[in-house]
């Protein structure tokens, strides 16, 4: 009885919107997002990658930011987080992933080694975000799902591995959009020259890029679009 009257209170609060950025170089991006949506009261939750995380450990939370580090392919610590968040009264109004950006090493002995691991890393990790993602935005009627990535110009300076698992996840993101704009959710995949996360300018960029498409009407929704900065 306590648990559902809990549930019955806690669907009667105003929901504020916030922005959830998955990644393990994301930093900088989310401290972007503060800035740029301090005045929309916009909360952000920074979800950093860590594969040795068996469940949602929370560093941090204040009333801008919310720090989490847990395994993005754990499908049962994603959906913890997800609860987390409704239990915060908070609504998922943008998600952005960010891939693994890293060159590796092309040495023929760790081929299969660095192939696992960027596949979970990037790969793997955009169907566990985006399963859970998805179901979340269905249960609340509405959404933007953003999946950063390479462009083809990326192939003089990005190994084979990482080329790949970009066009994975373009190929992911065009499946889903397909099959979800219908029903309300807004999935695109925004094309970037490079990640840097030390460049403010590029974050700055990245950030109003993907705000552009959050803001999109449903008319004109875009599936993909690219940052020449």
């Amino acid at each position: 009885m306590k648990k559902i009257f809990t549930r019955l209170f806690q669907s009667h609060l105003k929901q504020q919107p916030c922005i959830v950025l998955f990644g393990d170089d994301i930093q900088a991006l989310s401290q972007v997002c503060i800035e740029q949506h301090k005045h929309k009261a916009m909360h952000v939750y920074q979800v950093l990658h860590d594969a040795k995380q068996n469940s949602v450990k929370i560093e941090c939370q204040n009333s801008e930011l919310t720090l989490v580090y847990l395994n993005l392919i754990n499908q049962m610590a994603l959906k913890d987080l997800m609860q987390h968040i409704r239990q915060q009264a908070h609504q998922i109004e943008l998600c952005i992933f960010q891939p693994s950006f890293h060159s590796y090493p092309q040495k023929e002995a760790e081929l299969t080694q660095q192939i696992e691991q960027q596949w979970q890393n990037t790969g793997l990790s955009a169907v566990s975000v985006s399963q859970v993602m998805i179901k979340q935005m269905l249960r609340q009627q509405g959404g933007t799902l953003i999946f950063l990535g390479g462009q083809p110009t990326m192939a003089a300076h990005v190994d084979f591995l990482s080329q790949s698992m970009f066009a994975g996840i373009r190929a992911l993101s065009q499946s889903l959009a397909r099959e979800f704009h219908p029903k309300g959710i807004h999935i695109a995949y925004c094309m970037l020259l490079d990640w840097d996360s030390q460049n403010k300018a590029l974050m700055t960029s990245v950030q109003n890029l993907c705000w552009h498409i959050y803001q999109q009407p449903e008319s004109t929704w875009s599936q993909e679009l690219s940052n020449n900065i």
